[in-house]
């Protein structure tokens, strides 16, 4: 079933898709690029320090883009960026209705794959977790949340 308007049942979980991740080796050059071809500036750029990246995002009228660059050489989108060429590395959902935490257990009891022991801090004060890509059909997902 499909749902068609943005009612929600009271205490269902809802997820909406908030950017597209890319990856890429130089975030001052990429964010020279598309600066070129997206009207809105990039925000100031951000490091998240235990993922080892700095980004910055894009607003594109929806969904945003999020730029990856990795600070160290042991960080997922340097990993990433050793196997593949720059571009989609992956999706992010915000999750509404439930904790965060609730939502990594309730998948991880349903066998879905998630990588970590729980929800780390994110960009902009969130908490994110990540589904691997083999419970997803080939996608990395993202799972955020703001801290209140």
């Amino acid at each position: 079933m499909v749902r068609t308007d943005d009612s929600k049942p009271p205490g269902k979980v809802r997820v909406r898709l908030d950017h597209i991740a890319l990856a890429i080796s130089d975030l001052d050059e990429s964010l020279s690029q598309l600066s070129r071809v997206f009207p809105d500036s990039p925000s100031e750029a951000e490091e998240v320090e235990n993922e080892g990246v700095r980004l910055s995002f894009i607003d594109v009228g929806g969904p945003r883009l999020e730029v990856l660059e990795s600070t160290r050489d042991d960080s997922a989108i340097s990993r990433y960026l050793e196997k593949r060429p720059p571009g989609v590395h992956h999706l992010s959902f915000q999750v509404e209705g439930v904790s965060i935490d609730d939502w990594f257990q309730q998948l991880r009891e349903r066998g879905v794959e998630v990588l970590g022991d729980g929800p780390s801090p994110g960009a902009e004060g969130s908490r994110v977790f990540f589904v691997h890509p083999r419970s997803t059909s080939g996608v990395l997902i993202e799972f955020s949340q703001k801290e209140e």
